[in-house]
């Protein structure tokens, strides 16, 4: 009996700033929302009955959910340690004093759908909250000793985006920003 390799359509990669470890999930994208939130103030001068309104600030959300698919005890192992190594790249990076150096910025890339002002490979974010789920419906992977690792994970993701500039910009925002398709 020969069985079908796992033909993944997505890779979704998250890369630790301070440290550059990388978490890479070959994925199946489930949904994807990019959402930019501005706020005003209003501002009223001497006898002027109508505010001059001023953008006070841009936020920007992005939240995603894809499906991690394992079909051996090598992948599932893998995927379960790579969720593992996401989620500990919420936590800043401290010295041996317990100060922090590095604060926990990741950059998510999710194929073209969230690129920064500056570059096209991904967004500095941070992340707000991380949710997965194992789907015990689609069976588990067992193994002597008791491990068990499930066929199908379900991951959650949003995030808060920080807006990187670059050091010679003469713009505030490129005309990548932001950017769904490439050029």
């Amino acid at each position: 009996m020969t069985t079908e390799p796992v033909v993944y359509k997505d890779i979704i990669t998250f890369t630790h700033q301070p440290t550059g470890h990388t978490a890479i999930f070959p994925a199946t994208l489930k949904s994807f929302s990019d959402n930019h939130t501005p706020s005003f103030q209003k501002q009223y001068g001497g006898d002027a009955m109508d505010p001059t309104i001023v953008l006070s600030s841009t936020d920007r959300k992005i939240s995603f959910s894809f499906t991690v698919l394992s079909d051996s005890l090598q992948e599932a192992r893998f995927n379960t340690q790579t969720v593992n190594g996401l989620i500990q790249m919420l936590y800043p990076l401290l010295g041996d004093d317990g100060v922090i150096i590095g604060n926990p910025y990741i950059n998510i890339h999710v194929m073209s759908l969230a690129n920064s002002a500056i570059d096209t490979e991904g967004i500095l974010c941070i992340v707000d909250n991380i949710n997965y789920s194992m789907n015990l419906d689609e069976g588990v992977i067992n193994h002597e000793g008791g491990e068990l690792h499930p066929i199908s994970l379900e991951i959650s993701i949003s995030a808060t985006a920080i807006l990187e500039r670059g050091a010679l910009d003469d713009t505030f925002l490129p005309r990548n920003y932001p950017s769904y398709v490439g050029d």
